[in-house]
């Protein structure tokens, strides 16, 4: 359903492509006028009992009442068949050489108005299609100069990205739901008009052997051999191969761009000596509390470290350690957030108690996130390594779990929105 309603949505001003959506639209307009018109036409010219009316036909040329059987033939109105059989039978009466000269010229002016404007159904059909791809082109153009711009999380992008190619497929669709009618359309009235010319040439030799008995008609011969034949194409069609090539290029890029999205962004954690300084030495490291927060993955689930330490303490202030099993076979990463947004929580408490913030412990996690989101970055005294999180993984732990444990540790939604917890991530063990 979802789907759908993205579907119709792409026709809006506010989404990329629009209008090639309504330009489809519009070939799709004409396509089925033109399939109307051409079921109309084509129906009324060859609505004929053949058979009974070459019956009543021939009786009437036997009889040698040639002006009833034209009669017959001038009731036919618009239809081809008595048309042309009809051209024969009035010439028959003024010279009998130029009967089958008649009923030529008559197949002339016929058959291309029983032909008339089915190859712009086929124009339609090929159009849509074209058409469909520029605006795929287009879509993915704008969708990768999206992605392009910096400070974007690989996420992001990936997200990004999905959304705009799924948008610019839309008029893909667009374009072969209108070509594969068109082309279903001119096939069925290709194929009426092909079964018409041919009763007539049937028809047409059958009336000639009764009309001029003395000579000899060839089983060959076809009243509509004169028509007007397509030119035959000389040079190579490109059509497909460059068809198949506005394909496979943006089906190249899209995955080569995520592969490239692929890779995950890993913060390594800092060097002693950078973090303290170069002259700062172990005496400026002590002064520094730091939230030391580790995830290890294990088959058995997750299990979870963090402690707080202070300068001029010997022992550890907090410490705390949190299992969560796997249930029913899966890792629990809701669990996780959970036990993740308790954490953030207690770093947010430790770090505005230190910047003089009162009654930080009433306070909810989004809470003490707004208000954490007004200290500025040189003004943090403690636990400056609040975003990190170390994740250890067992031995061939999937590459996908450590994905997932990522995420969940990356933020948690609240009723006041998303809160961001620990982004930067350093990894070990053996990921497979």
């Amino acid at each position: 359903m979802d789907s759908f309603q993205e579907f119709f949505l792409s026709f809006q001003p506010s989404q990329n492509g629009f209008v090639f959506m309504w330009v489809l639209t519009g070939v799709a307009l004409l396509a089925v006028a033109v399939t109307i018109e051409r079921w109309w036409d084509i129906g009324r010219r060859t609505n004929v009992n053949a058979p009974a009316f070459m019956a009543n036909l021939l009786r009437l040329v036997r009889e040698n009442r040639l002006q009833d059987a034209y009669a017959l033939c001038a009731s036919g109105k618009r239809r081809a068949l008595p048309r042309i059989l009809g051209a024969g039978i009035k010439k028959s009466s003024i010279s009998p050489a130029l009967i089958r000269t008649a009923m030529e010229e008559e197949s002339l002016h016929m058959i291309p108005v029983l032909e008339k404007r089915l190859n712009t159904l086929v124009t339609c059909g090929n159009l849509a299609t074209l058409l469909g791809l520029m605006g795929t082109i287009y879509g993915l153009i704008l969708s990768f100069a999206a992605v392009a711009q910096p400070d974007i999380s690989p996420v992001e992008k990936t997200s990004m990205l999905a959304t705009g190619i799924s948008a610019a497929m839309n008029t893909t669709l667009m374009g072969l739901i209108i070509a594969v009618p068109c082309v279903l359309s001119f096939s069925f009235f290709r194929s009426r008009v092909d079964d018409t010319v041919a009763e007539i040439d049937r028809y047409a030799v059958t009336l000639l052997k009764v009309l001029v008995p003395q000579k000899a008609v060839q089983r060959s011969y076809k009243v509509s051999a004169r028509r007007m034949k397509e030119e035959v194409e000389t040079e190579p069609n490109m059509v497909p191969f460059m068809n198949l090539m506005v394909v496979l290029i943006p089906l190249l890029l899209s995955s080569s761009e995520f592969v490239k999205l692929g890779m995950v962004e890993i913060k390594l954690p800092e060097s002693a000596q950078s973090s303290g300084g170069a002259g700062g030495g172990e005496d400026e490291q002590k002064k520094e509390a730091k939230l030391e927060l580790g995830v290890v993955i294990t088959k058995k689930g997750f299990s979870l470290f963090h402690h707080f330490k202070e300068d001029g303490e010997s022992g550890e202030r907090d410490t705390t350690a949190a299992e969560i099993p796997v249930t029913g076979g899966e890792y629990d990463y809701a669990a996780l957030t959970r036990e993740l947004a308790k954490v953030k929580k207690k770093a947010l408490v430790e770090i505005l108690g230190s910047v003089g913030v009162e009654n930080t412990g009433s306070m909810s996690l989004a809470e003490l996130y707004l208000q954490f989101t007004r200290i500025e970055d040189g003004e943090l005294p403690t636990l400056k390594d609040h975003q990190m999180i170390k994740i250890v993984a067992d031995e061939k732990t999937k590459y996908q779990t450590v994905i997932a444990v990522m995420d969940a540790a990356r933020g948690v939604r609240t009723s006041r929105g998303k809160v961001t917890m620990f982004p930067d991530v350093s990894i070990a063990g053996g990921v497979i």
